[in-house]
């Protein structure tokens, strides 16, 4: 039994031993607190019989990458193989390689999400001016050859394009390109609540409304049978004294008859710089069966829209697109005398050429639809589910007014309350 005692007892002394003879010959746990004592630690791991503490020791040296390697000197003191153990320890610093998860870090990619920040180019109508920086002068992009405030209009992609005479939101262009319609309006973007700027110039001293339309919006005399009013005839008296409206519109005609017979020719002669053009057709492009005035809402309707654009710009004033008011046409309490494709065609125009656009359509559908089919007779002429008499046609006048606004249109500031 004692000898058995022995046996197992001698390789603990053993132990004890040479590491006592380890400790007399490496010094004072002081001395190897330096990082180049840490590395005779790691030799301290050959000592350890077991070859294999002293692999991990070399791990330790790993552990230099951790400094934290002294702190195994510490384990010197350990006495041991608990030394060793550090060095295990040391394969914590292996989960220092996790400091490479650190590469995660590339997240930071993340960052050129940052250059989505371009959406900053919302800041459409930013054109004004230099003030380009507001980047939507991107809807000036038209005017793209402007240049300037174009850095800006990178974020143009945003199409703030609208008004792109501002030149500046030229370089807008290079994102938005089409943007660049609408270069007349370069000066003042006067900003839109629905979340973007139209480039219109500063008002000039007097400014004159003109109006391109059909019988919805004309001047018919005192003596008509019916007493139709169009809401053109009476949108006048809805602004100050500085502003004067030339009702244009023709009873009957559409935009390729109202072209047709030169009626566009003398009202371009009459716009000049600052004024403003109200666009609102439709009801007879409808027409399919009529060759004269009929126009196809994917091509002809739009190609007609934009002559009406492009030539107010040329003349420095400012288009306005409009979709066509509802006809008196209930189901129920629901109206459902819309304009289906002609509507969707005023918009696409819209947003190819930076052009604003009131939606009359839809200001007329929900007024009808608040009067009812049998209240909203008293707003019509006599017998007649499309035009307008003399209430009717103030209440229209004043939802396009509300329109303008809603806009954020400059001339909006000349509307009375």
């Amino acid at each position: 039994m004692l000898q058995e005692r022995h046996y197992r007892f001698s390789p603990f002394v053993g132990s004890i031993v040479f590491a006592l003879l380890i400790g007399a010959c490496g010094g004072s746990p002081d001395s190897t607190g330096g990082s180049g004592g840490a590395g005779t630690t790691g030799g301290a791991g050959s000592t350890g019989a077991g070859g294999t503490t002293g692999g991990a020791g070399t791990t330790g040296n790993a552990g230099t990458t951790g400094s934290a390697g002294s702190i195994g000197t510490t384990g010197g003191a350990g006495n041991g193989g608990t030394t060793g153990g550090a060095g295990n320890g040391g394969t914590t610093g292996a989960a220092g390689t996790m400091g490479a998860a650190g590469t995660t870090g590339t997240a930071g990619r993340g960052g050129t999400t940052g250059a989505a920040g371009t959406t900053g180019t919302a800041g459409r109508g930013g054109t004004t001016g230099s003030a380009g920086t507001t980047g939507a002068a991107g809807r000036g992009g038209s005017s793209g050859t402007t240049g300037g405030a174009g850095t800006t209009g990178a974020a143009g992609t945003g199409g703030a394009g609208r008004g792109g005479t501002t030149g500046t939101g030229g370089v807008a262009g290079t994102g938005g390109g089409s943007a660049g319609r609408g270069g007349t309006t370069g000066a003042g973007g006067s900003s839109n609540p629905d979340g973007g700027n139209w480039d219109a110039p500063p008002l000039p001293a007097m400014v004159t409304i003109h109006i391109a339309g059909d019988s919805t919006a004309a001047i018919f005399p005192a003596t008509d049978a019916t007493m139709r009013v169009g809401w053109g005839a009476v949108l006048d008296p809805l602004f100050d004294s500085t502003v004067t409206v030339d009702d244009a519109a023709l009873s009957g005609r559409s935009t390729k008859s109202y072209i047709d017979e030169g009626a566009w020719t003398t009202l371009q002669a009459k716009i000049k710089t600052g004024d403003y053009l109200f666009i609102e057709f439709g009801h007879n492009d409808e027409k399919s069966d009529d060759p004269a005035r009929y126009t196809d809402p994917a091509t002809t309707y739009r190609t007609n829209l934009k002559t009406f654009i492009n030539g107010a710009r040329a003349r420095g004033g400012v288009p306005v697109l409009m979709t066509s008011i509802c006809r008196r046409q209930f189901s129920g309490s629901t109206v459902t005398g819309t304009h289906g494709a002609y509507t969707t065609a005023v918009f696409a125009v819209g947003q190819e050429t930076g052009t604003p656009v009131v939606d009359m359509e839809t200001l007329t559908k929900n007024w009808l639809m608040m009067l009812g089919p049998t209240a909203s007779v008293a707003m019509f002429a006599t017998d007649d589910n499309t035009h307008t008499n003399m209430q009717g046609a103030v209440a229209i006048a004043k939802l396009a007014v509300t329109g303008i606004r809603a806009l954020g249109l400059p001339l909006a500031a000349r509307a009375l309350p």
